[in-house]
């Protein structure tokens, strides 16, 4: 663990690469190009999904199964090719859609899958499952409040009695209208898992023990000019948010933002926790003390370093989401609090 203060020199060099080196992620451009294929018989396939996954960045191909997009320089977001009928892709690797060629992505037809065997009963009714699975997915504050999923009978649970653990499949994206801050997102989920506490299983709402899901995530605004409600609720779930923090360890901008970072009780500069270097094209970024707690304005966060260091793009994007845990406020909040990894940058 280090512990030492940095000198004023070493802080003017570290902010003045940090800067650079955000600047250069947001604003070294390029466009990415690709045609979408069937993978049976090369035919081109029209008004296919693509999008950077969780971003507000996406586009539809065209008659010709031809897309184009603005590519952020070292964007940590997968490239998310989603259509209905065919198994959806995630690239992460885009060196061949960024080289200025038209690069061919191949999509296979999804498999008809026969309906899981239960071998235990399931005794927990529809309505009730709904209603604890958006609690967990969606959240319980505000803008969960004024959010709607609008195809819910895509949805199928399955609740499994001996582990006491609620699951959750989607036939088809989610289409999730949020009012509060303005967004439609479609998101297609991966897994869902929502474990209790055996002994509250009986309750109305039991105790959740433990809870995981995981999807890609497309956003596009409910209008096409932004709502001054909308704006200002944004502007309101970014603030102490994790898209926020990870932006502020890009700039060293902890104090600016309002972030406190703390272990035991006491306060630490930003540059005992988080040794930064950049690697190939991203900031990576190693935790030096595995869990801390971070302090915004009265909301308090627990951030634990899961294993190894983490990368950050220039949306303020991390990878792998697995290398670290959140708790407290960060922890708390859902899919209805969630903003694009793009939001705030033009």
């Amino acid at each position: 663990m280090r512990s030492f203060l940095p000198s004023s020199l070493f802080l003017k060099k570290a902010c003045l690469f940090m800067a650079l080196f955000y600047c250069g992620m947001l604003w070294a451009q390029q466009r990415i190009k690709g045609q979408v294929l069937d993978a049976l018989d090369n035919t081109p396939l029209m008004g296919v999904s693509v999008y950077f996954d969780g971003t507000s960045i996406g586009t539809i191909t065209d008659e010709s199964g031809i897309f184009e997009l603005p590519l952020a320089q070292k964007i940590n977001a997968a490239l998310v090719v989603s259509y209905l009928g065919y198994e959806t892709r995630s690239i992460t690797d885009l060196q061949n859609l960024s080289k200025g060629f038209t690069a061919k992505i191949y999509l296979e037809e999804e498999a008809v899958a026969l309906d899981e065997v239960v071998l235990e009963p399931d005794t927990w009714s529809r309505e009730r499952k709904y209603r604890l699975f958006k609690r967990a997915f969606l959240g319980e504050d505000t803008a969960a409040q004024r959010t709607k999923i609008l195809n819910p009978e895509v949805l199928r649970f399955y609740y499994n009695k001996q582990t006491a653990t609620l699951y959750a499949y989607a036939s088809a994206p989610l289409k999730i209208q949020n009012k509060h801050l303005g967004y439609l997102m479609r998101y297609a989920l991966i897994d869902f898992e929502l474990s209790f506490f055996k002994d509250t299983v009986q309750n109305e709402w039991p105790q959740e023990y433990i809870s995981y899901y995981s999807g890609t995530s497309f956003f596009t605004p409910l209008t096409i000019q932004t709502k001054s409600k909308h704006a200002k609720n944004r502007a309101k779930a970014y603030e102490g948010s994790t898209l926020q923090f990870m932006r502020s360890i890009m700039l060293g901008q902890f104090e600016k933002n309002g972030f406190k970072l703390y272990y035991n009780k006491k306060e630490l500069p930003w540059e005992a926790v988080f040794s930064l270097n950049q690697e190939e094209e991203f900031l990576k970024v190693t935790q030096e003390i595995p869990r801390i707690t971070i302090l915004h304005k009265r909301k308090q966060s627990i951030m634990e370093a899961v294993s190894g260091p983490f990368f950050l793009d220039g949306l303020g994007n991390f990878a792998p989401a697995n290398r670290l845990s959140f708790g407290g406020y960060m922890g708390s909040k859902r899919v209805a609090a969630m903003l694009p990894l793009d939001y705030g940058i033009e």
